[in-house]
């Protein structure tokens, strides 16, 4: 049975993690993907679950959000550079 059918108390206790870590890799996860394809058209409570899921899944890291965020800061880094030298 896949992460996704389970109720998400069943994947929680099954994971042995305290709800404080991974309420926030939660939010943190939510942070960094909130405007990917696969989230940005998940209502609040579906984004939310989807992100716990996530994190106790292990898809959600401290590691993989660390690497996303360094990501994107240099994607929109570049793009605002890409912008200045258009706008000369």
């Amino acid at each position: 049975m896949a992460n996704e059918e389970k109720p998400i108390e069943e994947i929680f206790f099954d994971s042995g993690r305290g709800k404080y870590e991974v309420t926030k890799l939660a939010i943190e996860w939510i942070k960094v993907v909130k405007k990917d394809d696969d989230y940005r058209k998940l209502s609040q409570p579906e984004l939310l679950d989807k992100a716990v899921r996530d994190v106790l899944s292990g898809v959600a890291t401290y590691e993989k959000i660390a690497e996303l965020k360094k990501k994107k800061n240099i994607s929109s880094t570049e793009k605002q550079e890409e912008q200045v030298q258009n706008a000369e």
